[in-house]
């Protein structure tokens, strides 16, 4: 593929891509693309995080298992 993007005169397959694909085009790409992908959750976490979005049973899980991880750890004299 890299010597095919040479001779097209494209540094990447991404350039390639977006100067020969319309936005529709490269919409459709990503939505099926989007079916198959494996970190949806992550990406739909970081998007919600970024608009203030606190996963209050996440924070409070978190702070059990950080509690659980102190007793644990306590020095038994």
């Amino acid at each position: 593929m890299e010597d095919m993007l040479i001779w097209a005169a494209f540094e990447s397959s991404w350039d390639l891509i977006q100067s020969k694909m319309s936005e529709k085009d490269l919409k459709d790409l990503f939505q099926d693309l989007w079916h198959e992908c494996d970190f949806k959750e992550e990406v739909v976490e970081q998007l919600l995080s970024d608009e203030g979005f606190v996963d209050h049973e996440q924070v409070r899980a978190d702070y059990e298992d950080q509690k659980y991880q102190e007793w644990k750890d306590r020095d038994i004299d």
